[in-house]
């Protein structure tokens, strides 16, 4: 099984569970968009020639989405009520968590393509 594969089929796995884990509280179709779009995206990239080029990208753009669910965002998911009345932002919170793991992840790919570039440029010009 290739690398690709691998990480579809993991991909599959990290949104069965959080769908699990869910437990189908989310009535909101808006509050859906908000946890499956940042999983959808790390699943639609590994079809992108762009990030099946190199394996790196992918990594570097799914390790932020699986480090904030896990930690940040899944177990806020799983106690919202509690959260929700404990804390005033917790709206706010529960959009921006998702959008934030997909733009550090987006950005962690870019700061990588930057690092290779200049790692080019310096090779060439010794």
């Amino acid at each position: 099984m290739n690398f690709t594969a691998a990480y579809r089929i993991f991909t599959a796995l990290f949104m069965l569970m959080v769908t699990n884990g869910l437990g189908m509280t989310l009535n909101d179709f808006t509050s859906m968009i908000y946890v499956f779009v940042p999983l959808l995206l790390m699943l639609v990239s590994s079809f992108i020639q762009f990030f099946k080029q190199r394996k790196l990208r992918l990594i570097l753009f799914a390790a932020p989405i699986i480090i904030f669910y896990c930690f940040g965002f899944y177990p806020w998911l799983t106690n919202y009520e509690e959260v929700a009345v404990s804390s005033s932002t917790s709206t706010l919170d529960f959009i921006i968590i998702p959008v934030w793991a997909t733009l550090y992840g987006a950005g962690f790919v870019v700061l990588h393509e930057i690092g290779l570039g200049v790692a080019r440029a310096f090779n060439s010009s010794s």
